[in-house]
């Protein structure tokens, strides 16, 4: 009797396709676009590589190495914290890409408070986020922190003026898995009883007199509810360096893989680069996939701020700048606990690649 073989993947006719773990955050980086597109997988193809999501049914990897990076294969683009205490703390990797695309952050009260600087919070409570997870760094705290006391620099306050009151959220990550990022912050989405946040909800309770907000669009939603107002938007001031709090995001790579697998590297990148030229010139088509792969609930709110960014992926003076006052704060306030050169970690020989073979091609 005669037995029909199916051939494997792994025969020489089909080589196995180097697996590409990869996880990024729901913000405004061309990687989330890249990847609804198909470019990522497209480019990726062309190297004999393929990507997997971390938290799809094919990962053995579980959820908290989107903060750790706990996996020798995995690349990240998304908020610059979780980055550099995996780097500082746990995994070396590789940076190959910056993009600052992230509010300053404003500081919101109650519309009948009678505050109207602030200035006139001294004495007051102000709310800060606090995950009751210990698998990760607490980026959301670090975030609100920051800008909390650049507000508070900015009118002669300091940390001691204020009274810091904890928020305190469980911090789930209890969604199924998913095939991509837009399949994970869909199911969030759907089990949303409303758009508010334990931050506002905390203000408008009366528990706290203001709180700091770095998203897209909540403010908007929580002025026109006519219970709150914003006193100062620090996105209005000059001094760039208010806008670096868990950005510029970071899209870094495990260092064992980057070295291994040059050409897959240099691939996502060509995705990224592409996606972010996309992104630049057609920002309300963007602003709709953006509305499904990323936490903001406002889809105008995201097309009227992508006009002022520039989403293509770089490692400019500037940014990296930015990314080492983003380091340096996280190790002053113990965030993490070893520190590292910044420049040190960025390699830009894998985004030069990827240009220089995008204007062959």
């Amino acid at each position: 009797m005669t037995i029909a073989v199916t051939p494997s993947i792994e025969t020489s006719a089909q080589p196995l396709l180097r697996e590409l773990l990869y996880t990024i955050c729901p913000v405004l980086v061309a990687s989330n676009v890249a990847l609804e597109l198909g470019w990522i997988h497209d480019e990726l193809a062309r190297v004999g590589a393929r990507p997997t999501y971390l938290r799809s049914a094919a990962s053995d990897t579980d959820w908290p190495a989107h903060y750790s990076h706990a996996s020798h294969r995995l690349i990240r683009d998304g908020g610059n914290s979780p980055a550099i205490w995996s780097n500082a703390d746990i995994r070396p990797t590789v940076l190959v890409g910056l993009t600052q695309a992230q509010p300053a952050g404003k500081i919101v009260v109650r519309a009948d408070s009678g505050v109207y600087r602030v200035a006139d919070l001294k004495g007051r409570r102000i709310a800060i986020y606090k995950s009751q997870r210990n698998e990760k760094i607490d980026h959301r705290r670090a975030t609100t922190e920051h800008g909390i006391l650049a507000a508070l620099a900015l009118h002669g306050l300091e940390r001691g003026d204020v009274e810091w009151v904890d928020i305190e959220d469980a911090d789930a990550h209890a969604e199924a898995a998913a095939e991509t990022p837009a399949g994970i912050w869909a199911q969030r989405r759907a089990t949303r009883i409303d758009t508010s946040t334990l931050e506002s909800r905390a203000l408008d309770a009366g528990k706290v007199d203001a709180l700091y907000d770095y998203s897209i669009g909540v403010t908007s939603q929580l002025e026109a509810t006519g219970r709150f107002k914003v006193i100062d938007d620090l996105d209005l001031y000059p001094d760039w360096t208010l806008r670096i709090a868990n950005a510029p995001r970071t899209l870094a790579v495990s260092r064992e893989f980057a070295e291994q697998n040059r050409d897959v590297v240099v691939a996502w990148l060509r995705a990224a680069i592409r996606a972010g030229r996309w992104i630049n010139a057609n920002p309300e088509a963007a602003a709709d996939i953006f509305f499904r792969t990323t936490i903001y609930a406002d889809r105008d709110a995201i097309a009227k701020v992508l006009r002022g960014y520039d989403l293509v992926p770089n490692l400019s003076a500037q940014n990296l700048s930015g990314l080492a006052i983003e380091k340096t704060f996280l190790h002053d306030h113990r965030y993490i606990a070893n520190d590292f050169d910044v420049n040190a970690w960025a390699d830009p020989s894998y985004l030069d690649e990827a240009h220089a073979s995008l204007r062959a091609g």
